[in-house]
């Protein structure tokens, strides 16, 4: 799945849909002193007030997917399908969130291409409207301003809050915030610019 595909996906969701918890899986180890869990974020599901999205690891520098679905299903994960040990999965969402909200409303989200795309530079849309700025041509937000994979994402929420997904992880998706994805473009920037998305609010 390229970078538009990816944000079209998240775009269609997340307009309408309120985020209530970040899922990851794993398996309970059960052969030290106390059961431990061990979390393999080869995927992670947002869960929404209706339905849930699911993130995957493409597999190291081959991105990140994004998929609607009814319920957490890994039928399709092979690492967890034959797991010997039990499979299940943790909530994150007060880890990362930390504010006690029950829902959290998304106001913008930041689609990072990987290497080799001509994305233009600072284009912005509203989700499903707009004319990213300097190209001169309508767009519909998600409209593909080059071939490449989604490397990385980014999403804002109401109350200052940012969930940034990283699949080039080794073990699969990490998770992180707005300083983790300051630091990693400080690492790794300078290649294409993000493709963003504002979702307008109230009528905004």
């Amino acid at each position: 799945m390229n970078a538009a595909s990816t944000r079209r996906t998240v775009e269609e969701t997340l307009r309408d849909r309120r985020v209530r918890d970040v899922l990851v899986p794993g398996w309970v180890d059960r052969d030290g002193d106390v059961p431990e869990f061990r979390p393999q974020p080869v995927a992670v599901w947002l869960r929404l007030d209706e339905g849930v999205l699911r993130f995957a690891s493409a597999g190291g520098s081959a991105g990140l997917t994004a998929a609607r679905a009814a319920a957490v299903d890994w039928s399709d994960i092979e690492l967890l399908v034959d797991a010997e040990d039990e499979v299940i999965v943790a909530s994150y969402g007060e880890q990362l969130f930390g504010d006690g909200r029950e829902e959290l409303v998304c106001t913008r989200l930041r689609v990072h291409p990987g290497d080799g795309t001509g994305t233009s530079p600072g284009a912005e849309t509203r989700a499903g409207e707009g004319t990213p700025p300097g190209t001169g041509t309508p767009a519909v937000a998600g409209t593909p301003y080059g071939p490449a994979e989604c490397g990385c994402l980014a999403l804002d929420f109401e109350g200052g809050h940012t969930l940034f997904l990283d699949p080039t992880w080794t073990f699969g998706i990490r998770l992180g915030n707005g300083a983790d994805e300051r630091r990693r473009l400080e690492l790794y920037g300078g290649g294409p610019a993000p493709l963003v998305t504002a979702f307008p609010r109230n009528g905004a």
